[in-house]
């Protein structure tokens, strides 16, 4: 139960874990610009929206995802990354010596890529960048690079399981919250899987979709034919007018920028204002024509009375027209309006006890504190656990709810967090730094426990076969411009 204030507090959050079933918070949400202002959903391959019906409040209504589960797990592990080690991006890339962090960190470095961690690879602690990575072991002074697999502690990571998590709360507790999938183990069934703890989406509800415009109005006057645009010799992602100094293809042709070459491949010259369309290849090729077309695809809703000698009954029934499908040259959708958007987070624990935290084994002694109880290392670990997941939403509510260009939320209100099942009732989640002191509590706890994790940045290396390969990729210079998409993590969802 919250304490006077309805505040939670570390007992409280005890209590919970070992008798509850979730946390749950929902909060509505606008859009910064208020009544009637577009937003922007994530735009998937193709130019299309993740959009649906649900049932809410007993009505069916279509909804337009807003940011993904897989999105909202990435942007909660940058803002514990951001709170628990806030100069990450600028790490010394050549200091050996080690890097104090609170929350245990798998980082390594990656020439004109940055630092990659445990907390923003796609697959976490089992990402291919960190399979592919490797470590120094032994002695000092004798000290080789080890695959970080084979390594002590990737050993111990790769055996993580369910039931044997104390490898994972070690040194990527994040992983038991947010999931993880060692998919890449070839052991199958058998490998690592653990579900997520957190799920977190935003939607919006009740929605209009909109039309994008596109154009540009260019200071110079550049008309289109006014040059024909080629690739430079020696620097293809510069251009010139010289065809004596274009680069040439294969086959000794001239290289033009673009398909024609014309001045509006270099973003120079004058777009006419258009509304983009899908073009056949696209639809071809994403295989759109099997989706509806959001814009031509209008909810009506039928209302009616019937009257009966001895009262009223009123009912109401929704349907759509779904029969309008994308075909080519139909207008793209650009933004929607919408009744609210919703954002539900759950953190699940009952998912929590499904873990365990064996004590290490009897040849491999761990601190030399005495021996706790198993229930009480369990529920101590899962106390931390669950501590953190609050901590990142807490962070979340703090530092607001930007998603991407012209998708920025508010809270319509203030928001409670419900405990379901268990003892029950409301909870302030109150400020981010209110609940680091409930991490923090919840730490030393588990470390009496006999459950201490990591308080260092565990640095790697990528491998040589890695850095290869990245430079072929950097090589070939970037991919054109996408649309904007959402992408998958590694949380196991069985």
């Amino acid at each position: 139960m919250p304490d006077q204030s309805g505040q939670l507090t570390l007992k409280s959050l005890q209590e919970a874990v070992r008798s509850a079933a979730a946390f749950r918070l929902r909060a509505k949400l606008s859009g910064a610009g208020g009544d009637g202002d577009k937003v922007f959903p994530p735009t998937y391959v193709g130019g299309v929206y993740a959009v649906e019906d649900r049932r809410i409040d007993g009505k069916v209504v279509r909804c337009a995802l807003l940011d993904s589960v897989q999105s909202q797990a990435n942007r909660l592990e940058e803002l514990l990354l951001d709170a628990f080690l806030p100069n990450w991006r600028e790490l010394d890339a050549g200091d050996t010596n080690d890097t104090s962090c609170d929350l245990p960190v798998l980082a390594v470095h990656i020439d004109n890529h940055g630092w990659v961690t445990s907390l923003t690879a796609p697959h976490r602690i089992h990402d291919a960048i960190i399979r592919d990575s490797e470590i120094k072991e032994g002695a000092d002074g004798q000290q080789a690079k080890v695959r970080f697999r084979d390594s002590t502690i990737g050993k111990k990571i790769v055996g993580a399981r369910l039931h044997a998590a104390t490898a994972l709360y070690k040194y990527c507790p994040t992983a038991l919250i947010f999931g993880t999938w060692d998919s890449t183990a070839g052991e199958g069934l058998d490998s690592a899987k653990i579900p997520r703890a957190v799920v977190s989406e935003i939607i919006g509800v009740d929605i209009t979709p909109g039309v994008r415009t596109a154009s540009r109005i260019d200071p110079l006057g550049i008309r289109a034919q006014s040059a024909t645009v080629y690739r430079l010799k020696d620097r293809e992602d510069d251009w010139t007018l010289d065809e004596t100094q274009a680069a040439v293809t294969e086959k000794g042709e001239k290289k033009k920028f673009g398909k024609k070459g014309k001045p509006s491949d270099i973003n120079h010259g004058n777009v006419t204002p258009y509304m983009p369309r899908f073009d056949e290849k696209e639809v071809r090729k994403q295989n759109l024509g099997r989706l509806p077309d959001i814009l031509e695809s209008t909810p009506l809703e039928l209302r009616y009375e019937l009257c009966s000698g001895d009262g009223r009954i009123e009912n109401r029934s929704a349907f759509r027209s779904d029969d309008v499908r994308i075909r080519p040259g139909a207008v793209k959708p650009g933004g929607i309006t919408m009744a609210y958007a919703l954002h539900t987070w759950t953190l699940s624990l009952t998912q929590l006890r499904r873990l365990r935290f064996p004590p290490a084994p009897a040849n491999h002694p761990s601190s030399g504190s005495a021996a706790s109880p198993e229930s009480d290392r369990d529920d101590s670990a899962r106390t931390v656990l669950a501590a953190v997941a609050l901590y990142a939403l807490a962070l979340q509510q703090e530092k607001g709810y930007w998603l991407r260009s012209r998708c920025e939320l508010v809270p319509e209100g203030s928001v409670a967090l419900e405990l379901i099942g268990g003892s029950g009732g409301s909870f302030s989640l109150g400020t981010a730094q209110v609940m680091r002191d409930v991490v923090n509590k919840a730490i030393q706890a588990a470390t009496r426990s006999d459950l201490a994790w990591s308080q260092t940045v565990t640095r790697l290396a990528p491998t040589e076969k890695l850095q290869e390969l990245v430079r072929a990729s950097d090589a070939r210079g970037p991919e054109p411009e996408e649309e904007e998409e959402e992408t998958a993590d590694a949380g196991a969802e069985s």
